[in-house]
């Protein structure tokens, strides 16, 4: 009878294992990655805090500094923006994100996944499941912002002042709830990823609105075959996301 080898990991390999789990990977993906058990893999989870502890002196030297400090300081504020606002950031567009940052600095930068543990590492960053409402913010900043708005608004006449947002449209996916019979089992399918991006803007007063833009990831649909006008206006990219040049 032959059994199955399975590698024997490092220091280094655990906490990339541990920090794969972290960042939403499956448990049985990272399993077969590594080449280990799920067994041994629910012991290195357990035993997470002895792993990193064990070469925490080295790790501490070695991501003190980092290479682009400018860079790094522009991430950390949009990434505060973006829990300020409770809204969710994942690995993609962490790793996406640094890259138009760079661009717009006119810095060289190569992203690598050894680069942004280490950026992880020295901004203490984790990646968490959301739950409940959305975050309440603290009110002596809501206090703060509300005088200096009204100060701002002041300046100028309610048709002159705009406010825009955007949202995703996930048109895709379906309820989460159903009617069903009482004594039937009712299971949930996977939600569609399938998403625009929409564009709105009014003025103060009401008496202008923009016309929404909608971003989706195909410049030709089918579905636009035979129509020549809109009541958007449409743009597309890979992503179906809001960028510097489509806001211009």
């Amino acid at each position: 009878m032959s059994f199955k080898r399975y590698k024997c990991l490092t220091i280094s390999e655990k906490q990339k294992v541990i920090e794969s789990v972290e960042e939403g990977e499956s448990k049985v993906d990272v399993a077969k990655e590594f080449e280990i058990p799920l067994s041994s893999l629910s012991t290195i989870l357990k035993n997470k805090e002895k792993i990193f502890s064990a070469s925490w002196n080295r790790v501490r030297k070695r991501v003190s500094k980092g290479n682009f400090p400018r860079l790094e300081q522009c991430l950390v504020s949009w990434m505060r923006q973006c829990r300020g606002q409770n809204i969710p950031m994942g690995g993609s567009l962490l790793k996406e994100k640094p890259k138009a940052f760079a661009k717009e600095l006119g810095i060289e930068f190569l992203a690598s996944e050894g680069g942004l543990t280490n950026f992880k590492k020295r901004n203490e960053i984790v990646f968490k499941k959301m739950c409940g409402e959305s975050s309440s913010v603290e009110i002596n900043v809501i206090s703060k912002w509300q005088n200096s708005l009204s100060d701002l608004i002041k300046e100028h006449e309610p048709r002159n002042i705009f406010n825009t947002d955007e949202t995703g449209l996930f048109f895709k996916c379906l309820p989460e709830k159903t009617f069903t019979f009482k004594k039937e089992k009712c299971h949930v399918g996977k939600h569609s990823k399938e998403r625009l991006t929409i564009l709105l803007a009014v003025n103060m007063n009401g008496s202008e609105k923009i016309t929404p833009l909608v971003i989706g990831k195909s410049g030709k649909h089918r579905c636009f075959k035979g129509i020549n006008s809109l009541p958007t206006k449409y743009r597309s990219n890979k992503k179906a996301w809001m960028t510097t040049e489509l806001f211009k």
